[in-house]
C-alpha cells in the first residue's frame, strides 16, 4: 500500500511522524504551563479557545484558496508558522501572551494541515488504511516522547514553567528542520485545473448542493470537536491536580495512548476499508467511552494508564470517520469542503474549553469527562447511523445538481 502511493503523500507522512514526536514532548505539559503562568481554570479554557477562533476565521478563505492556488505553497507556509508558534511558547512570560501564541497556532494548524493532500492523493480503497498507516507510523516514535519529556523535566529539576519552556526550545529547533525538509521535498499537488469565475459565497453554496448529508456531517464533526477540546484542555491538569499523578504517570498516560494508536491504527484502518467506516466506528466506541469514565472514576493515578490505553481508540476512531469526510464531496470541491468543516469545527472549539472550565468549577472536574460520553452515546452515534456508508461509493454524487455557469 505504501509503495503505490505518491511521493507527496509520503513526504507529508514523514513530516507528520516527526512533527507528532516533538509535539508529544510538550503535549502533557501545555495546559500545566499555561496554568503555571497564572491562568485560572476558566482563563485556561479561554486561552485554549484562541486556536479555535483562528481556525474559524481562516477556514473559509483558506478552503477557497486551496481550490484555486498552490496547495504546496499554502502547506509550506503553514509548516513555517508551526515552528514560529514553538518559539512563542518558549519565550512566553505570561498566560496572556500564550493566548496570542495559540491564536497563531490556529492559523498554523489550518495552513499546515495535510488533510487536503491526503484527500487528493489517497484512492478510496486505500483511504482509511492510508490515514491509519499515517497515524500508526506517527505513533511509533512518539511512544518514547512522553518518557523522554519526563526524564528531561526531572533532570531540569521538576515541573516548573522555566523547565517546560526548555522543552519548547527543543521543539522549535526540530520544527525549523521539518520546515526545511518539506520546502525542499514537496512538489505541486496534481489535480484537475478549474476555470471558475463564481463569487466567494456562491462557491461555498455549491458545497451544500453537491455534497451528501453535508449538514448532518457538519453537526457530527462539530460535536466531536467540542467534546474533544473540552476534555483535552483539562486532561493533564486533572490527572496532575485532582488525581495526584507524577511526571512519569503523566508520561505513561500519553505513552499508553500512543501505544494503542501504534498497535491498532493500521489494522482498524484496513478493517474500515473492508467492512465499512461506520461499522468500524461502532466497534471502537465502547473503548474510548471507557477511557472517559476511567478518568472520572479512577480510584488512584495508576488506573489512568489504562484510561490512556483506551483513549488511543478515540484517536483511531477519528481516523476512521475522517475517511468518510472527503467521500461525501466531489473532488473539485475538497478545498471549500474542508473550509466549511474548518469553520464549523473552529466555532465548536471556541466555547468548548470555556464550558469545560465552567463545568470544572461548578459541577466538578469529573463531569468534564462524563458529559462528553453522554453526548457521544445519545447524539453522535444516532447521527452517524443516518449517514450513508461511503466505502466504494457508486452513487453518492450522481444525482447532484450541476453548478450554475
Amino acid at each position: 500500500m505504501w509503495r503505490r502511493q505518491t511521493h507527496n503523500w509520503k513526504t507529508v507522512v514523514i513530516r507528520q511522524v516527526f512533527n507528532r514526536f516533538f509535539n508529544q514532548v510538550t503535549a502533557q505539559y501545555a495546559s500545566i504551563y499555561i496554568h503555571g503562568l497564572g491562568a485560572s481554570p476558566v482563563e485556561l479554557g479561554a486561552v485554549n479557545s484562541a486556536s479555535g477562533v483562528a481556525n474559524a476565521f481562516v477556514s473559509l478563505p483558506l478552503g477557497w484558496m486551496q481550490d484555486r492556488y498552490s496547495i504546496r505553497k499554502i502547506y509550506v507556509i503553514g509548516v513555517g508558522l508551526v515552528a514560529f508558534v514553538s518559539l512563542l511558547y518558549a519565550v512566553a512570560s505570561s498566560w496572556q501572551f500564550l493566548a496570542f501564541a495559540l491564536l497563531i497556532s490556529g492559523f498554523a494548524a489550518s495552513l499546515g494541515s495535510c488533510v487536503v493532500i491526503c484527500d487528493l492523493s489517497l484512492p478510496n480503497q486505500d483511504r482509511a488504511t492510508g490515514k491509519a498507516l499515517c497515524e500508526g507510523l506517527g505513533a511509533l516514535p512518539t511512544l518514547f516522547a512522553p518518557i523522554m519529556a519526563a526524564l528531561l523535566i526531572t533532570w531540569f529539576g521538576g515541573i516548573t514553567t522555566e523547565n517546560v519552556a526548555r522543552l519548547y526550545w527543543l521543539q522549535f529547533v526540530a520544527m525549523i528542520s521539518l520546515f526545511l525538509y518539506v520546502a525542499a521535498g514537496l512538489t505541486e499537488i496534481a489535480r484537475e485545473q478549474r476555470e471558475d469565475h463564481r463569487g466567494f459565497l456562491d462557491g461555498f453554496k455549491e458545497v451544500f448542493q453537491q455534497g451528501t448529508m453535508v449538514k448532518r456531517w457538519l453537526l457530527f464533526l462539530s460535536l466531536g470537536m467540542f467534546t474533544s477540546n473540552m476534555m483535552e484542555a483539562f486532561r493533564y491538569p486533572y490527572a496532575y491536580e485532582v488525581k495526584g499523578s507524577t511526571p512519569f504517570i503523566l508520561g505513561g498516560i500519553a505513552t499508553a495512548t500512543i501505544l494503542t494508536e501504534a498497535a491498532f491504527s493500521t489494522p482498524f484502518g484496513r478493517i474500515a476499508d473492508k467492512i465499512g467506516r461506520k461499522k468500524t466506528f461502532y466497534l471502537l466506541t465502547p473503548f474510548f467511552c471507557s477511557a472517559n469514565l476511567l478518568f472520572a472514576l479512577a480510584p488512584s493515578p495508576i488506573y489512568l494508564l489504562l484510561a490512556g490505553f483506551f483513549l488511543g481508540f478515540r484517536m483511531i476512531s477519528g481516523v476512521i470517520y475522517s475517511a468518510i469526510t472527503p467521500e461525501l464531496m466531489p473532488r473539485n470541491y475538497i478545498g471549500r469542503w474542508r473550509g466549511v468543516l474548518g469553520l464549523f469545527s473552529g466555532l465548536a472549539a471556541i466555547p468548548a474549553p470555556i464550558v469545560g472550565g465552567l463545568i470544572w468549577e461548578h459541577l466538578g472536574p469529573a463531569w468534564v469527562f462524563i458529559i462528553p460520553t453522554l453526548i457521544e452515546l445519545t447524539i453522535r452515534l444516532p447521527l452517524l447511523y443516518t449517514v450513508p456508508e461511503t466505502l466504494k461509493p457508486t452513487n453518492l454524487h450522481t444525482n447532484k445538481k450541476p453548478p450554475h455557469p
